[in-house]
């Protein structure tokens, strides 16, 4: 087999940000300079983004059965960089006051950017749990970063543990599937599912699939796989669990929608049955034990659980090939994606202001408007959007995922939507409050006099560019509509 120049260009992603993470090791081995290899990984990234221009003119590439570049892969890569790109940013100010190895922070996060590109684009098994694999391995690193801490050492052996249990679920159900099938690409996949005539194959085809599925079950924190996630959010860097929530996610979602969209209708209902029960509990369980915490990392890490669940109705509705499935899961993850940002922004900004051990506990963040005005409206417009609050871009997500199950006839599950919305407004409000309250406590730092000094920092720039898109889509949502439109989401399912 031979590659083409055309797909090599559709491959530029990947190789500009393999050709950032040598420069970034090479340079490391010459000298450290932080802010230079910060700088490098802003611009490898943002080059890699820019460069999808480029890729999308080449039209739908199938490399090789394996790799898959079409407008439904170019519209996750966007999502999984610009997760990325905000990790990068967030990452400079903590690391600076880091003691040592600073620099080898952004080698990991461009390697673990590769295995999110390669599981957006994943055509075939093998580079299925090779990109799970490239993004989980750095997280690792990533979340244990603070070795030196407690919770941080404790959040790294747990995720070690249980990502290596669900990758091996994972193996395992794809020895299975190419045990019955005698392949590993998607399309040749299809094919051969049409000869299977022998019960015997069809079982052990369902609990290849089925280990598969609780494989990505732990990745994405669904209930029953979800006991690190609050563990680790908490025990991670900001922005760490900013890329855990956002970017590992999203690529998982993009290899469910891109393999359970092609099966026959057969393996689609017992999809569905799986699909159901954990969104279901996905989105009552987080929202009911999100209450119950005082830390603000763990609140949104039993929120993630509940998004999650959320998505997966989408997921559900295109199973039943329902054209509106795809744009409102992407308007959803859009509105996802943003919000975090902007909530983990705050939370580094916060880092500045007080002692590293109180940034995540609720109470610090009490009265915090009477000290930091702006920087509460714009922290109260971002939970407002994760809670789905009209005239926001939150609300516009989750009101098509509302629409597109009634239009799919999953009644059930759109209660379950509309009764977990209605619980989760109890946590948010209860964060949004507690800004208001009058300050008992004065935390180290945070002053009237240094009400404005966090907004000439990168992070400041990031949380007011967030706020403004969440508020202008959420108001005017047309453009981003017109964007998913343009990407014609569709050609992920003509393909094969």
């Amino acid at each position: 087999m031979v590659i083409t120049w055309i797909q090599i260009i559709a491959l530029l992603p990947v190789l500009i940000i393999g050709m950032t993470t040598v420069i970034i090791l090479l340079s490391i081995a010459y000298r450290r300079n932080l802010f230079l290899h910060a700088l490098l990984t802003i611009f490898g990234l943002s080059t890699a983004m820019g460069s999808l221009g480029i890729v999308r003119h080449q039209g739908i590439q199938n490399i090789f059965q394996s790799i898959c570049i079409d407008n439904f892969a170019i519209l996750y890569i966007i999502l999984v960089l610009a997760s990325s790109l905000a990790s990068a940013i967030l990452a400079y100010n903590w690391l600076l006051s880091y003691p040592s190895n600073r620099d080898e922070f952004y080698l990991l996060l461009l390697i673990s950017s590769i295995g999110g590109i390669l599981l957006a684009s994943t055509n075939n098994l093998g580079i299925l749990f090779l990109g799970i694999e490239l993004i989980s391995l750095p997280l690792f690193g990533l979340i244990g970063y603070s070795f030196f801490k407690k919770f941080s050492l404790e959040a790294s052996i747990k995720y070690i543990i249980l990502s290596g249990i669900s990758s091996s679920f994972i193996l395992f159900g794809i020895a299975l599937i190419y045990a019955v099938t005698g392949c590993l690409s998607f399309t040749s996949i299809i094919s051969a599912l049409h000869l299977i005539m022998s019960h015997q194959s069809i079982l052990l085809l369902i609990i290849g699939l089925g280990m598969v599925m609780i494989g990505f079950g732990f990745k994405l924190s669904l209930v029953p796989f979800h006991l690190w996630t609050p563990d680790v959010y908490q025990g991670a860097p900001s922005s760490v669990s900013l890329y855990l929530t956002t970017s590992s996610k999203i690529a998982i979602i993009s290899v469910l929608i891109r393999l359970f969209m092609v099966f026959p209708d057969q393996y689609n209902k017992i999809f569905y049955i799986f699909l159901s029960g954990t969104a279901c509990c996905s989105t009552l369980f987080g929202n009911l034990m999100a209450i119950k915490q005082n830390n603000l990392k763990r609140v949104l890490a039993y929120s993630s659980i509940a998004h999650m669940g959320y998505t997966l109705i989408g997921v559900i509705a295109a199973l039943q090939t329902n054209s509106m499935a795809l744009e409102a899961i992407s308007i959803y993850l859009i509105s996802y994606l943003l919000a975090n940002i902007g909530v983990f922004s705050v939370i580094s900004i916060m880092s500045v202001f007080c002692a590293d051990a109180y940034t995540d506990v609720l109470f610090t963040y009490r009265g915090l408007f009477w000290r930091q005005p702006i920087l509460s409206i714009l922290f109260t417009i971002m939970i407002l959007s994760l809670a789905g609050i009209p005239m926001t871009l939150g609300f516009i997500g989750k009101f098509y995922l509302f629409v597109l199950g009634m239009n799919s006839q999953l009644w059930w599950l759109t209660i379950f939507i509309a009764m977990s919305s209605v619980i989760s407004i109890i946590y948010y409000l209860r964060i949004i409050i507690n800004l208001y309250l009058n300050p008992i406590r004065n935390c180290a730092g945070i002053n009237s006099s240094s009400a404005s000094s966090w907004i000439i920092t990168p992070n400041g720039i990031l949380v007011i560019i967030v706020s403004f898109f969440i508020l202008f889509l959420g108001l005017y949502p047309q453009p981003i509509i017109y964007l998913i439109h343009v990407m014609h989401l569709g050609d992920a399912i003509g393909l094969f």
